[in-house]
């Protein structure tokens, strides 16, 4: 079973895609920036959809498979979601990156405080199976 969260909307257009599917919460950011204006948006529907009592995830992904570029805030965003699933006990899981984010996280050394999977689609192909 899916269960959709509300989006919110940056610019008039939708900032991320949240559903659950059993335990596992997926956040599918919308790109092609993930910056200023969206991240915050961005991190108040992430917040909700994590402390939503009957949500209880223990698998966080965050699929950035639509994101060609990411800002510092964004970057927070981010590390602001692990921190919230790790409170309620969840993995968090970064999906989708392209070659730029990848390197960006690993010469930052943030894949150390993720698993990281290999692009989203594949992501989104296994959750539909």
């Amino acid at each position: 079973m899916s269960t959709a969260f509300p989006t919110d909307s940056a610019r008039g257009r939708e900032v991320a895609s949240i559903t659950q599917r059993g335990e596992t919460l997926s956040i599918r950011v919308h790109g092609p920036l993930l910056g200023q204006t969206e991240a915050p948006a961005l991190a108040e529907l992430a917040a909700a959809a994590i402390s939503n009592p009957a949500a209880a995830p223990t698998r966080v992904v965050i699929d950035l498979s639509q994101v060609s570029a990411i800002a510092s805030l964004g970057l927070g965003t981010c590390l602001e979601i692990r921190r919230r699933a790790a409170e309620r006990g969840a993995v968090t899981v970064l999906a989708g990156l392209n070659r730029h984010l990848d390197t960006l996280f690993r010469t930052m050394r943030l894949d150390r405080l993720y698993t990281m999977e290999g692009d989203g689609q594949t992501h989104w192909n296994h959750r539909a199976a």
